[in-house]
């Protein structure tokens, strides 16, 4: 596959979840993802193709991943609304083409994969979408416009809050690459209006280990643009089954509180929160619409195996590494603590 042979390198793996207590999440479909099972942190863009084959879910190719667990994201990203959107929804020079035919695949997608949830009909000069997961109807023109915007900017805006997936679209054009659109309900701490109007390399330079991704990411952009979608995996460590860990807290909630990644010897409470992450190109307009979906699994949950895999991957981790993914400080309890769940 041209130009992203370099890139591909991320393992990862689904296993069947197994419930520990009632207080376990749903979890759509049944599914983790693990991408540390080879013992050893990596960081590459890892991009395997959408269609590669799982053999775990009917939904393992779907761009969209709805399960049993949606009313978790949607329940987030209504409060990220009453909160203040503009907090999480930005747009940068967007296209008009652009943003029409994402919409245009997004509503597609969702039509084709989940009837049962995402109905699409033509009433007079009017498309209707109804969508049975938020009991929303949204009705727009045949330019994919929202006729009645109400409480959302857009259809684009719209159409993030009633998926568990947020959203992304990055334009490419004459030889440079900016983020257009950003509908992030679930940031891993960082701040959408911070990274909106970015450049790919840009948005993740903050990351240990992508320095090289400079001179190599704008080809992969293009062969992202012409070939379809792809898939990757991103994991970290996590003390709750947050969502939302924008950088800044609501009002009248504490920064320590909200901030997390306070690991507890005495109550200890560890989750790997993995990310699924889709690329689509998008050839008509040359963008990229970018999708980001979260999973939580307890450590305590993990086989011996996948214990041991993950402190070997902590133990692998750089300085700068451990220091972003927040494991800096606590990295010496966390692995004593897994060495215990190993006995």
């Amino acid at each position: 596959m041209e130009h992203l042979s370099e890139f591909v390198g991320t393992d990862y793996c689904i296993t069947e979840i197994r419930t520990k207590n009632n207080n376990t999440l749903p979890t759509g479909n049944r599914q983790k993802y693990l991408p540390f099972l080879q013992g050893k942190y990596e960081v590459s863009p890892g991009l395997k193709p959408l269609d590669t084959g799982l053999g775990q879910s009917m939904t393992d190719q779907c761009i969209f991943q709805i399960g049993e667990d949606v009313s978790f994201f949607l329940q987030n990203k209504q409060a990220c609304r009453e909160e203040g959107i503009g907090k999480y929804y930005h747009t940068c020079r967007e296209d008009t083409q652009t943003i029409l035919a994402v919409n245009q695949f997004i509503i597609r997608t969702l039509v084709q994969d989940y009837p049962e949830h995402f109905q699409l009909t033509s009433e007079e000069d009017s498309w209707v979408l109804r969508c049975a997961l938020t009991g929303e109807v949204l009705r727009f023109s045949a330019d994919y416009r929202l006729h009645d915007e109400g409480k959302y900017y857009s259809l684009f805006d719209a159409l993030g809050c009633q998926v568990p997936e947020d959203l992304a679209v990055w334009q490419v054009e004459d030889g440079t690459d900016w983020l257009a659109a950003l509908h992030i309900c679930a940031p891993n701490y960082w701040s959408p209006e911070e990274k909106i109007g970015r450049n790919f390399y840009q948005f993740h330079a903050p990351v240990p280990g992508l320095e090289g991704l400079r001179e190599r990411y704008f080809p992969m952009l293009q062969t992202i643009i012409r070939k379809g979608s792809f898939v990757r995996f991103t994991w970290g460590l996590t003390t709750d089954r947050r969502l939302n860990h924008h950088p800044e807290p609501p009002q009248n909630v504490g920064k320590t509180y909200w901030q997390g990644r306070s690991f507890d010897l005495q109550h200890p409470e560890l989750y790997v929160r993995a990310e699924r992450q889709t690329l689509t190109g998008l050839r008509e307009v040359n963008a990229v619409l970018f999708t980001i979906r979260t999973y939580f699994t307890d450590v305590a949950s993990l086989t011996h195996e996948e214990l041991h895999a993950l402190a070997s991957a902590i133990r692998s981790m750089s300085p700068a590494s451990l220091a972003y993914k927040g494991l800096d400080r606590r990295k010496d309890e966390i692995l004593d603590w897994l060495k215990g769940l190993r006995k």
